[in-house]
């Protein structure tokens, strides 16, 4: 199976999801990958504003591929695991935990030396292309 990956730093700034998006963006795009745009593009933005919000530190991005299958990895400075949390009706942050749970094939983080690790996978095959609603599923 062919196997790639690719890495960025990213610095702590108010585009760095629009970076971020655009450096996987052109993974998937050269990896012929591009019917997972949309789920691995969404995680990847709530990985990185996380980070972001939750850090204030330089990240590191990984995007790998395994066949059709992509992992996107982040890290951060900041050794705060993430957590679901409880929300109002009209919160208008706190779901990506949740948005990982309903659109990955998996997910997970690590914690490390200076801070922890985020990942998640998504398959071609996966839930997101056998048509999963992540509305219902999400009770939105």
């Amino acid at each position: 199976m062919e196997q790639e990956q690719d890495t960025l730093e990213i610095e702590p700034r108010l585009d760095a999801a629009a970076v971020a998006r655009r450096y996987v963006e052109a993974r998937l795009v050269a990896w012929r990958l591009t019917e997972l745009t949309d789920p691995v593009l969404l995680l990847t933005s709530e990985l990185v504003t996380n980070a972001l919000l939750h850090s204030g530190t330089t990240l590191g991005l990984s995007v790998q591929r395994d066949g059709v299958e992509v992992l996107v990895e982040v890290t951060d400075g900041s050794s705060v695991p993430p957590a679901k949390r409880r929300l109002s009706a009209t919160a208008v942050t706190g779901r990506g935990v949740r948005l990982l749970d309903l659109v990955s094939d998996s997910w997970g983080w690590t914690p490390t030396d200076t801070g922890k690790r985020v990942w998640f996978r998504v398959r071609a095959e996966g839930e997101w292309a056998r048509g999963a609603d992540v509305e219902r599923r999400a009770g939105l």
